[in-house]
């Protein structure tokens, strides 16, 4: 048995486990049947002698363990548990999740300790609680270093370990990578083209099909994370006709196809009887129960509530369900029985219980209690709520407590208190406990495209703003507040900035002394161009929160955009000071420097940016040019190219080239670059005008009036252009007078 975690927090939180003596794990087994080497097919009369065994065992639990089998995880992102068909919902098409359920266990009452992505991806690979892995919200923190998990422990053990990710909220900055030797996150981003943070789960599936294809002699543990249920829902054809009214359900109908395709290769490569099949939801999804339409702000269980199947062909028994309250960090400690793979020695232990003697004896495991967390509403200086379940009582701690009968009332409609305080307090009290054994949070180093992803997927990257003491307001009580929120982020990435505006205002009036929302709004405000209100706006944000480093960020970067050059080197070398390490921070004040021509300086601050985060490439763009404006350019071709070979869809670094090879008079190796640069991103004007000039140095005189004259189509009436255009014009009229001239 792996043991669970030491503390008093535990053992108030815990009850006692009853445990088989050491011969029981063998009495519960059949022992007719041999053990066959990883990835080795049955043969006629292993397969004779296999069933034989399942008739007269009455249910497959041949072998009483899955010792050298594969482990196949999917973790299937916002799907709560009454939206598959296993658990009862009758418009659900998720035919191979129900089949899986039906040949392995369902855990029908499973609870994430946290709804959000990243926290309870730690709780399901380390079998910790949010308190003691230290990931507390999705975007600022980071698993610990020398924190075991599934992945370092089956690693340890001789497994291939491959993970493949379909959402930048579990990007390798946060820590799960860590024991992975693939670990796929690659989701491409294109500043100009808008945001990418997510990849559909055919390419995840594509991705881990071709990693599982691979031959090798050694079992495997992959990880495949399955994004699509998650907001925005777009479902893709035919899900998107056939649940045109329901669109979540036809996301989580998609996220079941890719789960086939998963389960059909395991049938087609002989890997099906020799793989432990795991499927667990992260979180739920509020779809408007209690006022929530997403996730993570509330701790009722249609967020809570999450659907697990395990199926061990020959192991586990078949169509068993296992009733009784469990927690995904149960998953870490079982998994590792299951497989007969022995913890670290030095490590503490678990949070979750080993449930895996129950599993093959086909009982209910012993009872315990369930805990769960939101830091979310901290974000917007909103107080933390809490859960502890014991049995049907679910009490959630927050500034108005809650205490609910979920067998008599499932759909918590019925705070039972201040009648049962009694019950209550007692589970109050566990949670007091629990809180005493904290582990120091790890800040992940994030850098503007990682936070833009995040952004982009609704997540707030981590900071936010503290809650406000005693007076913190109770996140229930601000729902509403947070649904215009929402309403007002979708708004601002569909790209209607009014709307968006117009929303953030609302908000500010009703919470007008919030930093978070003052500095949303002020990013609206900067979309529409209104920069001298964004600055205000910021002032006054970093005012109110003077530890928010990324307000502080925001507002340097609005003051350089807005040609207040000296205030934003200020501010910018604050940020450095308090961020040495932050690389944004550095690429920013490089380039204003490079605005008040200290070249050297701003080459300083760059290379240093380029040194903290080597993949950036709009840090290397940004040292090409003012390498390029120092007369280094042998160095500025490499900065350019090193840019290129990290995202060839990205056209300032081609248009950078070809000004080098423009400046250099070589016409010739710069048009190609110009044309690149135009064909990626045809809002790029200036390269237009630069292909001009360049097919004038060749000679060829039309192709350049015909490039001004498109220059100036496009940019007419744009005052950021009127310098260039000046010159354009200029340059036009010396060519139609001179058609023979030089």
């Amino acid at each position: 048995m792996l043991s669970l975690r030491k503390g008093p927090a535990i053992r108030c939180l815990r009850t006692i486990v009853p445990t088989l003596d050491p011969e029981g794990l063998a009495r519960l087994g059949c022992s007719c049947v041999a053990r066959l080497p990883w990835g080795e097919a049955f043969s006629g009369s292993v397969i004779l002698c296999f069933a034989l065994v399942l008739i007269g065992c009455g249910h497959p639990q041949a072998t009483g363990s899955a010792e050298g089998f594969n482990l196949l995880l999917i973790t299937i992102d916002t799907v709560r548990a009454d939206h598959v068909g296993a658990w009862g919902y009758r418009e659900a098409e998720t035919a191979n999740m129900d089949a899986l359920a039906a040949a392995g266990v369902r855990l029908a009452d499973v609870s994430t300790p946290v709804p959000l992505t990243t926290p309870a991806h730690a709780s399901i690979l380390t079998g910790l609680l949010p308190p003691h892995h230290g990931i507390r919200t999705n975007g600022g923190d980071r698993l610990d270093d020398t924190t075991p998990d599934l992945a370092t422990i089956l690693g340890a053990a001789g497994y291939r370990t491959g993970a493949f990710i379909g959402a930048s909220v579990l990007d390798h900055r946060f820590g799960l990578a860590r024991g992975f030797a693939t670990y796929d996150d690659e989701i491409p981003f294109d500043p100009h083209a808008g945001l990418d943070a997510e990849r559909p789960g055919r390419v995840v599936a594509d991705r881990a099909l071709a990693w599982l294809g691979q031959e090798s002699s050694r079992p495997f543990f992959a990880w495949i994370h399955l994004y699509d249920a998650h907001t925005p829902y777009r479902p893709p054809e035919p899900y998107r006709t056939r649940f045109a009214a329901h669109s979540y359900d036809g996301e989580i109908a998609e996220v079941d196809h890719q789960i086939g395709r998963l389960l059909e290769w395991l049938q087609q490569s002989r890997n099906a009887s020799r793989t432990v099949v795991v499927i667990a939801a992260d979180h739920g999804e509020g779809l408007g129960d209690h006022g929530e339409l997403t996730h993570g702000l509330l701790l009722y269980q249609s967020c809570l509530h999450v659907p697990v199947i395990i199926r061990a062909s020959g192991v586990l028994p078949t169509g068993f369900v296992v009733e009784a309250p469990l927690s995904l960090v149960d998953l870490a400690p079982t998994l590792l029985s299951l497989l007969q793979v022995p913890a670290p020695e030095d490590r503490e232990g678990f949070d979750g219980h080993d449930i895996f003697e129950a599993l093959i004896a086909r009982r209910e495991p012993a009872g315990e209690n369930v805990y769960a967390e939101s830091r979310y509403a901290e974000n917007f200086g909103w107080s933390p709520i809490a859960v502890l379940r014991r049995g049907r009582l679910k009490y959630i701690a927050a500034p108005k407590p809650e205490l609910y009968d979920l067998k008599s009332d499932p759909n918590e409609d019925r705070n039972l208190l201040p009648g049962r305080s009694a019950d209550a307090d007692k589970l109050a009290e566990a949670l007091a406990v629990l809180g005493s054994g904290e582990v120091v949070s790890h800040k992940a180093d994030l850098d503007p495209e990682a936070r833009a992803r995040l952004q982009s997927l609704g997540y707030l990257g981590g900071e936010g703003v503290k809650a406000r003491g005693a007076h913190a307001q109770d996140p229930k009580d601000m729902v509403a507040l947070l649904q215009t929120y929402d309403k007002a982020q979708s708004a601002l990435h569909a790209g209607d900035v009014d709307q968006s505006r117009s929303l953030l205002e609302e908000i500010v009036a009703a919470d007008p002394d919030n930093p978070l929302f003052l500095g949303e709004l002020a990013k609206a405000c900067h979309r529409a161009g209104d920069l001298d209100q964004a600055i205000t706006l910021l002032r006054r944000s970093v005012d109110l929160a003077l530890d928010s480093r990324s307000l502080r960020y925001n507002l340097a970067v609005t003051l350089l955009e807005a040609g207040h050059t000296d205030q934003a080197l200020d501010e910018l070398r604050k940020v450095v000071a308090l961020e040495p390490y932050r690389a944004d921070a550095r690429n920013a004040l490089g380039m204003a420097l490079a605005v008040t021509n200290d070249l050297d300086g701003a080459r300083e601050q760059l290379e240093e940016a380029t040194r903290l985060d080597p993949n950036d490439p709009r840090i290397l763009n940004n040292l090409g040019d003012v390498l390029r404006g120092a007369g280094r350019f042998q160095d500025s071709e490499r900065a350019y190219r090193r840019a290129i070979a990290i995202d060839s869809d990205y056209a300032d670094p081609w248009y950078g080239l070809g000004t080098l090879y423009l400046q250099q008079k070589h016409p010739t190796e710069a048009l190609p670059c110009f044309d690149r640069a135009l064909a990626i991103h045809p809002g790029l004007h200036r390269a237009r005008l630069n292909r001009g000039l360049a097919a004038e140095l060749i000679g060829n005189r039309a192709e350049a009036i015909a490039a001004y004259r498109d220059f100036l189509a496009r940019t007419s009436g744009d005052s950021r252009y009127a310098a260039q255009a000046s010159m354009a014009r200029r340059l036009l009229v010396h060519l139609e007078q001179n058609p023979n001239g030089p």
